[in-house]
């Protein structure tokens, strides 16, 4: 046991003695504080700084005149840009763009084209033409940059829509307001035209009901004015043979006797016969007084004068007539009495009966016109009804059409009353949906979400040059066992885990700004991962010196790849995703990500149980190999012994 502890103090004492590898020691212990705390310095905010970045900004928008008013959103646009300090705008024409892109001056263009403004005009239009903003990257000048911009452009294009959309809203609530004092309007109006429409129905009612009571009274009168032609046709045949007999009269006394006879006869039936066409003469005279009266407006009509007309004269006829009549029944009477004065009576009555004739002639004719009159009348007073019935039946539609439109035009301004126009409705109509921010565990930088990452790398990469300067397979003597081999070397890489864990956390938190929830649990957990790695290199660099060296870059590449450090594993190859859960990074960077950002200490547990385990199997495998090397060479100088 002496001897051991003997030979542990040789070996310590002989890497104190060398001054060489004490500097090269503090040198090594200082690799991972370089690393990790000059890239999160450098890169601890770099989002902060974008204002350094020139970008070219073309406008050659042109005014456009829409509804009185013009509107030049491009140069808008640019003074907006001119007022905002997110990039190192310069405003230049496309050529100079153009040549700065190329001549790497320019991270990339905005170009506002010609027809930018006129295009938003069309926002009323039935095919509206989307606005459009060209934005040219030179990716291979800084491919972040460019995904920057085009993050830059898309916010500027949020902006625009928001804007223009709420131009667009106040339009469309300005039309509104007049929609809605033009049906109110319209309601009223509409109000109004129904009140009439009923008037007009129940005047129309009215008119129907006085045409149709008045139907029995056309209908008798085109009956009367058929039998008062009958009888004037009978009236003017009679006469007609009367003028033949009379013609006869001179043949002899005694036909003259018998046609007096007869005549005596005739002339008292044709009395008895004209005083009924006399009543119906009256009587249709009356009808046609009393159709004038209800109906001034048929005093126009020329089929109404005829009929009046016929009347007259038919009355007049008839008056003649029957003038005529007793006169030739005096005559007659007086013949028969004085059958001597016949030649002088028939001389006399010559001129009445030729007078009869001509009377019974136009009776019959005035008559015929008449009938023909009151039946026209009787057709048309039929259409009128049928005209009357249809009429009342549009006008009722029209009613029912009006009380509907009437009450949809209320119902529509009552609605259109709900609807209240304010500013803050457009900018919510505008930007209907905002993003409110709820972060779990919100990181102040890029800097602080790259550490869990950079500061596991560093550490390893510290634990990797460590070899590079301070041998593992050789001692200053042959150790006495495989343990204390191991103990020896890795209580020398413990002191410089010490040195990196003491150095990295006292920079990153006292001088980079990390801002740990646990500044102890930092440090404890920073010296623990390096003791972790320092133990996986001991075992690579142990078992195959320069191939061990090369296997662990291999396996450092690997965790740079398959970790999460930077994108999530799952965005990666599935190669890597396999071998993701076996790398010993991906638990450091969770367990880093847990002090200094989430506080999930269970998940730090966990990783710490499994980084464990890959010490105590790296240990196990190391002092495994030295023993078996310590035997070996105590065979080989048995046997040269």
């Amino acid at each position: 046991m002496k001897k051991g502890l003997r030979w542990f103090a040789g070996e310590w004492a002989s890497l104190v003695r060398s001054p060489k590898m004490l500097v090269s020691l503090i040198g090594i212990i200082c690799i991972p504080v370089l690393y990790s705390g000059i890239y999160l310095w450098a890169f601890w905010d770099p989002y902060g700084h974008l204002e350094r970045l020139s970008v070219a900004v073309v406008n050659e928008d042109q005014p456009a005149e829409f509804e009185g008013e013009t509107y030049a959103i491009g140069g808008d646009l640019v003074k907006e840009f001119q007022a905002d300090r997110s990039f190192d705008w310069h405003f230049v024409s496309r050529e100079e763009a153009d040549r700065g892109l190329v001549a790497n001056e320019y991270y990339f263009a905005i170009v506002v084209p010609a027809d930018f403004s006129k295009r938003a005009t069309t926002l009323m239009d039935q095919q509206p033409t989307p606005l459009e903003i060209t934005i040219k990257s030179n990716e291979g000048l800084n491919y972040i940059v460019a995904k920057i911009g085009q993050s830059g452009i898309e916010k500027i294009r949020q902006q625009l829509a928001e804007k223009l959309t709420l131009n667009y809203t106040e339009a469309i609530f300005k039309s509104l307001d007049e929609l809605k004092d033009g049906m109110q309007k319209a309601s009223t109006g509409a109000g109004d035209l129904h009140a009439g429409l009923q008037t007009l129905s129940s005047g129309t009612a009215k008119l129907a009901a006085t045409v149709k009571n008045n139907q029995a009274s056309i209908t008798q009168l085109d009956k009367g004015a058929a039998g008062l032609k009958t009888a004037a046709a009978k009236l003017a045949e009679g006469a007609s043979k009367l003028n033949a007999a009379y013609a006869q009269i001179g043949t002899g006394t005694k036909q003259v006797d018998t046609a007096l006879a007869q005549l005596q006869s005739g002339g008292k039936q044709l009395a008895a016969g004209l005083d009924p066409l006399a009543k119906g003469a009256a009587g249709v005279d009356q009808l046609i007084g009393g159709y004038a009266a209800q109906h001034p407006e048929a005093a126009a009509d020329a089929t109404y004068q005829q009929l009046k007309a016929a009347g007259a004269q038919v009355s007049a006829g008839l008056a003649q007539v029957q003038a005529s009549v007793k006169t030739f029944n005096a005559g007659v009477a007086e013949l028969v009495t004085k059958h001597g004065q016949l030649l002088g009576g028939v001389n006399a009555f010559a001129p009445n009966l030729k007078q009869l004739t001509t009377g019974a002639a136009q009776l019959s004719t005035g008559a015929a016109s008449l009938y023909t009159g009151v039946h026209k009348v009787s057709t048309a007073w039929t259409a009128l009804i049928q005209g009357i019935d249809e009429l009342a039946a549009g006008e009722k539609k029209l009613v029912d059409g009006s009380g509907e439109l009437s009450a949809a035009l209320k119902d529509g301004t009552s609605e259109l009353d709900s609807i209240h126009s304010s500013q803050g409705l457009f900018e919510m109509m505008a930007n209907p949906v905002r993003v409110r921010e709820d972060n779990i565990n919100a990181l102040p930088n890029y800097g602080t979400g790259m550490a869990p990452f950079f500061v596991s790398i560093s550490l390893y990469v510290g634990a990797l040059l460590l070899t590079t300067v301070f041998a593992l397979r050789h001692n200053f003597a042959p150790p006495p066992s495989g343990v204390l081999w191991w103990l020896s070397k890795y209580s020398v890489m413990a002191a410089v885990s010490i040195g990196q864990a003491l150095l990295v956390s006292l920079v990153l938190t006292g001088v980079v700004g990390l801002n740990p929830l646990d500044t102890v649990d930092f440090g404890l957990y920073t010296l623990f991962v390096s003791l972790v790695f320092m133990a996986i290199i001991q075992l690579l660099v142990t078992l195959g010196d320069n191939v061990g060296r090369f296997f662990a870059i291999i396996l450092l590449v690997l965790q740079l790849a398959a970790t999460s450090g930077t994108f999530p594993v799952e965005l990666g190859p599935d190669g890597l995703q396999t071998i993701h859960k076996f790398l010993p990074i991906t638990y450091t960077v969770e367990g880093f990500r847990s002090i200094l950002s989430t506080g999930d200490y269970e998940l730090l547990r966990q990783d710490v149980w499994l980084l464990l385990v890959y010490w105590a199997i790296a240990a196990a495998i190391t002092v495994v190999m030295l023993s078996a090397f310590v035997r070996r060479k105590r065979r080989m100088k048995a046997r040269e012994a």
